[in-house]
């Protein structure tokens, strides 16, 4: 069964590398989208081939409005919500509505391929 597949909204340029390094390690496909334009195209177009949903929650990208808007589409992807803002903070906010984690940022490639294996189920070392 291949890998699922792992969609990252944000247009955080140091997030895009973290998550990538950690993807090619573990070897799961990840899809990048970086403009709140092209979020609501895929949105539109479903979630589906997704199994697991990263959002950062940046302002510049309307990431809390997208956030919430794949409450609807999301199928049975979990979400994880990416934020600036303090994690203690934003993490009962996150979760309230939905998330099944939240992260502060910065976040290292390692902490992505850990999250990586708790929800796509593969096994980390190092």
């Amino acid at each position: 069964m291949p890998p699922p597949s792992i969609l990252l909204i944000s247009c955080d340029a140091e997030i895009e590398r973290a998550a990538a390094a950690a993807a090619r390690k573990i070897g799961i496909p990840l899809s990048v989208i970086r403009t709140a334009h092209e979020a609501v195209k895929q949105l539109s177009l479903g979630c589906d081939a997704f199994g697991l949903i990263l959002v950062d929650l940046d302002p510049a990208m309307h990431g809390v409005t997208l956030f919430n808007a794949l409450d609807d589409v999301h199928g049975a992807a979990p979400i994880i919500a990416l934020t600036d803002c303090e994690e203690t903070y934003m993490t009962p906010i996150a979760v309230a509505r939905g998330a099944a984690a939240c992260l502060g940022k910065p976040v290292t490639p390692l902490c992505f391929e850990k999250l990586f294996a708790q929800f796509c189920h593969f096994s980390v070392t190092g």
